[in-house]
């Protein structure tokens, strides 16, 4: 056997050692890629604000459009105008007024503290008729105390938590205005922008791959956008309803709790259960008496949003079962906090149909 002359092609492990030497440095320079990372992660966040904003309004658009027959300029003249109204009227007056309950909360909390405390060791004595062998009343004497400071520190987290993330308001304001102007050329152009990705679609992977590719970003679309414009006005509507009631019971600080509640009935499943504790912990120390009402009241608000409104706005359930929805709700708060948590039910719906495409199509070869 000779191998004499035989000619070793090196031309063709150029490309391995080059890919090998990219791999090294990236390795050899991790702090430098993940900073690189975040610095391309932040220059676009401003076109996945623009592109937030165009999928939400998108639905509003298309229904101007088709109820008032105008023009694509005009439709999006209409929406801009209202929702520049709607940002308006949220920094110039709600925020004020959430701001003041939330330093006039942190200014008289030693008197509320004081109030609720005294209040509560003059109906211990109420427990003596049901304590029996558990001493019940004397337990809660002597750690009144104790508890209340809990319950104040789970309160100060809870605020600081929800709005730790509102502080810099000149970075969100700036990726709002800039988001809000890339979302006007994202709606007015929509057709020629999915018909381009479409025909880039086909061309990357042929027509059979290509249609399936599309059939999934709808089916995807239709997902998302039920879910997501649906849990948004629900919200808003569960929002408005606990604002309502605050004002006719005199709830105090009623303008951050219906915040609290209408920001955490986004979480699914138990999120309006989440916005419950901040919502009746605010109320227990001005007035325990409106707590208990408050209370009883969002938990039968929860209860009717979940079996009435929500089915009514959302349509037909999105087909997870608690374990799957509180599965999808852990890794998404783990992943982004309480977006993660919001996007986490549709996205795992998604991979469900998949999964379910994936083995139905296996059982139909394996049939075959």
């Amino acid at each position: 056997m000779s191998f004499k002359y035989r000619k070793i092609p090196y031309w063709k492990y150029i490309p391995i050692i080059i890919i090998a030497i990219v791999v090294y440095k990236l390795v050899d320079n991790a702090e430098h890629l993940i900073n690189g990372v975040k610095f391309v992660l932040s220059v676009l966040s401003y076109l996945f604000w623009a592109f937030a904003i165009a999928y939400v309004l998108n639905p509003l658009m298309v229904f101007i459009e088709k109820k008032l027959k105008v023009r694509r300029y005009l439709s999006i003249s209409i929406i801009y105008v209202l929702f520049s109204a709607l940002i308006i009227f949220a920094v110039t007056i709600l925020a004020p007024i959430v701001i003041n309950s939330i330093t006039q909360l942190n200014d008289n909390f030693s008197d509320y503290v004081k109030k609720t405390t005294t209040w509560a060791e003059s109906k211990i004595a109420d427990f003596k008729l049901i304590d029996g062998q558990y001493n019940l009343s004397e337990y809660l004497k002597n750690n009144m105390e104790k508890i209340i400071g809990e319950s104040q520190n789970l309160l100060i987290a809870l605020i600081n938590y929800l709005f730790s993330n509102l502080i810099n308001i000149t970075s969100i304001i700036m990726k709002l205005i800039l988001g809000i102007t890339i979302s006007i050329y994202l709606l007015y152009d929509k057709e020629a922008i999915l018909s381009t990705l479409k025909k880039t679609v086909y061309v990357i992977l042929k027509k059979e791959k290509g249609n399936k590719l599309v059939d999934f970003s709808k089916k995807a679309n239709e997902i998302f956008s039920r879910y997501i414009i649906g849990k948004i006005i629900d919200s808003l509507i569960i929002g408005l309803i606990c604002l309502v009631f605050c004002f006719i019971v005199g709830i105090p600080y009623p303008l951050l709790i219906s915040l609290f509640v209408g920001i955490f009935n986004l979480i699914p499943y138990f999120g309006s259960l989440i916005g419950i504790v901040p919502s009746v912990l605010i109320t227990l120390f001005v007035s325990p008496i409106k707590a208990v009402w408050l209370l009883i009241f969002l938990l039968v608000l929860g209860q009717i949003d979940g079996t009435v409104i929500a089915p009514k706005i959302i349509g037909d359930k999105i087909g997870l079962n608690p374990i799957l929805i509180m599965i999808a709700i852990t890794i998404g708060g783990a992943v982004y906090g309480v977006v993660g948590m919001f996007l986490s039910v549709p996205f795992m719906a998604l991979l469900k149909m998949v999964f379910l495409g994936f083995i139905d199509k296996k059982l139909e070869a394996d049939i075959d």
